[in-house]
């Protein structure tokens, strides 16, 4: 993270060592309001560097509330076609968890 001094950020990375995983938790201490424009710009350089190794993005709690608009840069159409038939067929009214999960755009 170049643009920011060493010290106004506290980073720790850990993992899941059989499967790949990384979660990475960045803090910037002492303040306690998120930052949304640096929060932007840390998770662009993070999921950017992931693409570019052909890596991919997942979540326990958060992928389709906050990271849903980046499986069109990590799934193919096709992959994200038979999503969005499978979520309208088992949620044709569109009920469950609205625009989760599943880019808005690509949801019936």
């Amino acid at each position: 993270l170049a643009f920011m001094e060493p010290s106004d950020l506290a980073v720790c990375v850990w993992g899941h060592i059989a499967d790949g995983n990384a979660h990475i938790n960045i803090v910037t201490p002492g303040q306690y309001e998120k930052d949304s424009a640096l929060a932007k710009r840390i998770e662009t350089m993070v999921y950017d560097s992931v693409l570019k190794r052909r890596g991919s993005i997942s979540a326990e709690h958060g992928l389709g509330q906050s990271k849903n608009e980046y499986l069109g840069q990590i799934k193919e159409k096709s992959v994200l076609d038979v999503m969005t038939t499978m979520k309208a067929l088992f949620d044709p009214h569109g009920m469950m968890n609205p625009g989760k999960y599943l880019p808005r755009s690509n949801t019936k």
